[in-house]
């Protein structure tokens, strides 16, 4: 089976559809800036309305849904003009709520960008509401489960072997005097790669391991102030650059080759990485299609590291985002990936409604 060609993109059948995109504006745990205007969300906006879609937009700080008829409300608190959530202080009476949005399963689609992880950047409640909307039979992009395998690295990793992709070998750490124990069940050397399972941003969290000496420190000093907080190993492919596969209702929207950095072992382009389109492969193509399908993704970002002889050799998946950026490949894939995306939401043939 071949991975479907780009032609099929611009859909003739496209009916205008609500998105309604429930984000976390206070989402950043580092400490440096982002500006709400350059964010994903503004980005699906703004591209959006050039479709004539209908967007909708609550922060999942306060937000609370009920059932009307069939249709839900959803009520949340408003934005300022920057796109900040607007909180209520301890001394407000009457908490402030936009217009509540009226979401109906014919017709809207439920987009929880802000989702976050659950027990870093997320609250059990947020959750909760989403799943509120799938007992209901929305169309959820993407739905929870995709969402739960993917916000654990090491789950998608048991994911990707269960279904018989290639993944560089990866074993979690269950404790904090465990780290020997579970390089030796690694079955490598060093140099190793030690991650954070959950809530990474933007390669935040990834670190290059040159000895058991400093493995054991690392391990040790990280779990003494985060106790629960889940680490893996993972073995060390080394490369010049990886790929950034853009898989969306079946199809490859794009692909960008990001080159890691001279001085580091990632290659965000947050971080300074030097991005460009590529060209992909048809096995590459087929594989991040395939990795989608198996994992229940309807839009995910799939991260390769490319085998030596890319056209015959499938290439090793490190990770896969069902929640991926938008601006870096907006920037870098030609006729605005952004917008095949929210054309592709528009088929209705293919929304979930189990």
């Amino acid at each position: 089976m071949k991975a479907k060609t780009f032609k099929s993109f611009l859909r003739e059948d496209f009916e205008p559809y609500k998105l309604v995109i429930l984000t976390h504006s206070a989402a950043g745990v580092r400490d440096t800036k982002s500006e709400p205007s350059e964010s994903g969300t503004e980005l699906l906006k703004k591209t959006a309305k050039q479709l004539g879609i209908q967007v909708e937009t609550a922060d999942f700080v306060g937000a609370y849904t009920k059932k009307e008829g069939d249709k839900r409300l959803l009520y949340s608190f408003e934005f300022d003009e920057n796109g900040e959530v607007q909180l209520p202080s301890s001394d407000e009476k009457v908490l402030k709520y936009q217009k509540p949005i009226v979401c109906d399963p014919k017709n809207t689609i439920i987009m929880p960008r802000g989702l976050g992880t659950l027990g870093f950047t997320t609250s059990r409640g947020w959750y909760d509401l989403v799943k509120e909307f799938e007992y209901d039979n929305f169309f959820v992009v993407n739905d929870l489960q995709a969402w739960n395998i993917c916000t654990s690295k090491y789950l998608t990793y048991v994911n990707l072997k269960r279904f018989g992709f290639k993944s560089p070998k990866t074993v979690a750490i269950e404790h904090s005097e465990a780290a020997e124990a579970a390089f030796k069940r690694l079955k490598t050397d060093f140099p190793i790669i030690l991650k954070s399972s959950t809530g990474t941003q933007t390669g935040i969290g990834v670190v290059i391991i040159e000895s058991m000496r400093t493995l054991r420190a690392v391990v040790q000093m990280l779990l003494l102030y985060e106790k629960y907080l889940p680490l893996i190993l993972q073995e060390y492919i080394e490369t010049d650059y990886d790929l950034r596969v853009v898989v969306c209702n079946g199809k490859v929207i794009g692909g960008i080759k990001r080159e890691v950095m001279s001085d580091d072992i990632r290659s965000n382009v947050s971080l300074g990485a030097v991005a460009e389109e590529i060209e992909l492969t048809e096995l590459e193509k087929q594989t991040a299609i395939d990795i989608s399908e198996k994992l229940g993704l309807y839009l995910s970002g799939v991260d390769f590291i490319p085998s030596e002889d890319r056209e015959n050799i499938p290439p090793y998946c490190l990770e896969v985002n069902a929640n991926l950026g938008l601006m870096g490949i907006e920037k870098r894939l030609q006729g605005s990936p952004t917008k095949k995306i929210l054309q592709e939401l528009g088929d209705r043939d293919s929304w979930n409604t189990k």
